[in-house]
Formats: C-alpha cells, sequence, structure tokens
C-alpha cells in the first residue's frame, strides 16, 4: 500500500507541475480572479537550512525563497490590500471588477514571521495580517502539534524495541493513547496529529507529558512565537493584529463561558498592547458553526475568516464566514504551481 500510496504522490506531483507550466503560459491567466478579493492564509517562513535540518507539519510552512517570490508575484498580478482596506471597500460598496484584490494573511505568530517573513514584507511594501493566539505571545510555550512532532521526531530515531517499549508504557499509564496507536506505529506524524484533534486538550496534553517521560526528554522550551516587543515593532511599520483566541482551543469543542472568555480575552489583551487592533477574528483550526459566528459578533468583531477555500466578492455570504486560500510549499514551491493554486485549479490534485 505505501508503494502504491507513493506511486500516486509522484503521478499527482508530475499532473500539477504540467497543469502549471500550461496554465501560467496561457494568455490571460488569473483572468477568473478579476472581481474578487483572495484571502492568502500562511503559518510559517523558514529558511532552508532549518527545513533541512528537521520536520516540520505539512501544510504549514513556505520557504523563504518561495515566499519572496510569491511576494513578487502579487505585486506584479494583483491589487493587494490590507484587511483594513477591505473592510472598509465593502462599507463604501466601492468594488472595481476589473482588479484581483489579493490580502496576505499569517495563522497563530509564530517567531518565523517577524525574522523572516517581515523584513520581505517591508522590501516588497505589502501590507499583512497577523492573527494571535495572545496567551501564547511573549512566552515559551509551544503549541501541541508541534509538540507532537517533535516527539514523534525523536522516538522515530530510536530502535524499533526502544519505540515500543516507550508505547507500551505510554499506553499502559494512559488507555486513552490506544486510538493514537495505528498512526503512530505506521509512521504517520500528520494522521496522529489529526487522532488528537478528536481528543480533549487534557488527554493530549497527559498524551504528551507522558510520552515525553516514557523517552526520558524534558519538553522543549526554545520560543517559537512573539513577543509583544516584535508585535509592536511590526504594528508601527504596517502590519495588522487581528484576534486568534487566546489559547487556540477549538471553538466548537469549548463551552459557551469558555468561548466568551476566548474571544473577549484576547481583544481585550490585544487592545491593551497596541494602539491599532484590526476588528477581526481567526477562527482557531477554522472550527467554527453558526452560533460561534454570531458570537463573535457580539464579541465587537466586524468580521472572522474561516480556513474555507473560496474567494470573495462586492457582497460576502458572510463577513463571519469569510473563505481563504492555505498556501504551503507542497503546491506552491515555484510560481506557475502559486498561480495554479491561486485560480483554484490545484485542488483537483489535491483529491
Amino acid at each position: 500500500m505505501g508503494t502504491v500510496q507513493t506511486i500516486t504522490n509522484s503521478v499527482k506531483s508530475y499532473g500539477r507541475a504540467l497543469a502549471a507550466a500550461c496554465y501560467a503560459g496561457m494568455p490571460g491567466f488569473l483572468a477568473g480572479l478579476k472581481g474578487k478579493a483572495t484571502i492568502l492564509t500562511y503559518h510559517r517562513v523558514l529558511p532552508q537550512s532549518e527545513l533541512t535540518a528537521q520536520d516540520f507539519q505539512l501544510g504549514m510552512y513556505v520557504s523563504v525563497d518561495a515566499f519572496d517570490r510569491q511576494m513578487q508575484f502579487l505585486k506584479r498580478h494583483c491589487t493587494v490590500l490590507s484587511f483594513a482596506d477591505l473592510l472598509a471597500m465593502w462599507s463604501a460598496k466601492q468594488w472595481d471588477a476589473e482588479q484581483r484584490y489579493c490580502l496576505v494573511t499569517f495563522d497563530d505568530g509564530w517567531l518565523d514571521n517577524y525574522l523572516h517573513a517581515f523584513p520581505l514584507l517591508k522590501q516588497h511594501e505589502i501590507p499583512a495580517t497577523i492573527f494571535l493566539p495572545t496567551d501564547y505571545i511573549g512566552t515559551d510555550r509551544w503549541f501541541w502539534p508541534d509538540l507532537v512532532s517533535w516527539l514523534w521526531s525523536r522516538w522515530s530515531e530510536r530502535p524499533e524495541t526502544e519505540q515500543r517499549r516507550v508505547w507500551h508504557t505510554v499506553r499502559t499509564r494512559h488507555a486513552c493513547c490506544e486510538g493514537f496507536e495505528p498512526a503512530l506505529m505506521s509512521h504517520d506524524v500528520n494522521g496522529l496529529i489529526e487522532g488528537c484533534k478528536a481528543q480533549s486538550y487534557n488527554r493530549i496534553d497527559a498524551f504528551v507529558q507522558e510520552w515525553a517521560d516514557a523517552l526520558r526528554l524534558p519538553l522543549p522550551s526554545e520560543r517559537q512565537v512573539l513577543d509583544w516587543d516584535e508585535v509592536k515593532e511590526m504594528s508601527r511599520a504596517g502590519i495588522s493584529f487581528g484576534s486568534h483566541s487566546m489559547t487556540h482551543k477549538i471553538l466548537t469543542t469549548v463551552s459557551n463561558e469558555e468561548l466568551q472568555q476566548e474571544l473577549l480575552g484576547s481583544w481585550d489583551t490585544l487592545r491593551r498592547h497596541l494602539d491599532h487592533v484590526l476588528p477581526v477574528f481567526c477562527y482557531p483550526n477554522g472550527n467554527w458553526d453558526e452560533a460561534i459566528g454570531q458570537a463573535v459578533a457580539a464579541a465587537g468583531y466586524e468580521a472572522a475568516v474561516t480556513t474555507e477555500f473560496g474567494y470573495e466578492e462586492p457582497d460576502p455570504r458572510s463577513l463571519f464566514g469569510l473563505k481563504r486560500i492555505n498556501v504551503h510549499q507542497s503546491v506552491a514551491y515555484n510560481n506557475n504551481l502559486f498561480a495554479l493554486h491561486l485560480a483554484g485549479w490545484n485542488r483537483i490534485f489535491m483529491a
């Protein structure tokens, strides 16, 4: 099965590259984006040295070189807006049907946004928005998926007998961890992370700690996210900041009281640290429903973004369910692929 999947992935990759080259050579390519606003989602922007040295979760990063090329591409082919510009255009009912509008957003507030993305955004004069989970900013806390990836990489380096000993120890202490076993034993770290998302945060925390203890390793504490000084510097340079909740909990799994805390607490924290805060919310993991959207509106936000693929037009269907397009290395490592992805055709190869 592994060989079949590898062959399938290779065929898709070749087909995607061929389709991208053909599409980029067509006259009037990207014409389908005219009169639309394309809100791009980024997470991490990393140098090749880091990408070579360690594993990162798929779909969560682009290289510095790819990001540089993408920003240049947007400047050539699109009208790049700030989020405040987009909200103002909707409010004033001003829209040019001949323009290809584009926005750049980042989720999670990674330190590399400051180290690697920010200099390129300034160089290319690209406005951008970063959505912050405020309880993490200025701390050395890691997001649990990254702890799982970190532990998996160290566990997978051990001999197979040691791997099984470690896993037996974890499973014995926490029977709930049995649900994670198929993905772990098949060395599917992304499947493991997806499986964890169905568990409570207490169970995930217990799993992570037991795994670290069984490996006899302290959990990492190297800072991964922005601090408030970096946020303020970026804000003064024109980068806008919105809320990504306080703790990055999936909001469809929390109580109404916790939901209110996540919405209002993050908003208050942002306003306490910054003179100008973008009144836009970003749903953690993209999980939301109509009731959560109404709660976001009641909390004082003017809009909210999802992870649903799509574009926005002069009259958005829902200001609290705005669609975005996630950009990552495997689908946009060159400009041909980036164009194909922006146009939406890449989804054929992602099925």
